[in-house]
């Protein structure tokens, strides 16, 4: 069980620290004007900012469940990747309702 914590902890680090890294680059002009579609920008946006947050609020409740016992870390740690399901669904949705195209929000940078 521990193996396996510090494996989605790590996991949740490495993820964490690269949606942070693309969230500050959302908020650059040049990528924002690569982006046809205003709503799946946003759709981005929250994905790239919670998912730090839900991944480290996660990870340090599944750690004290471990600490005190409970059964219930591994949902616990397991959850934050729902959240990018979740939020992968919905994007896609948004992508598909703007224009009936599966990934054709961004414009390639040529």
């Amino acid at each position: 069980m521990l193996v396996i914590l510090w494996a989605f902890t790590l996991f949740h680090l490495v993820v964490g620290a690269a949606s942070l890294g693309l969230a500050v680059r959302f908020l650059t002009p040049e990528e924002r004007t690569l982006w046809r579609s205003p709503l799946a920008l946003l759709v981005a946006e929250l994905l790239c900012w919670i998912y730090p947050v839900v991944a480290f609020i996660g990870a340090s409740a599944a750690w004290r469940a471990y600490d005190d016992g409970h059964h219930l870390a591994m949902p616990m740690l397991i959850a934050p990747i729902a959240w990018l399901l979740f939020m992968g669904l919905i994007f896609a949705i948004v992508d598909f309702a703007e224009d009936g195209i599966l990934g054709n929000t961004r414009q390639s940078e040529s």
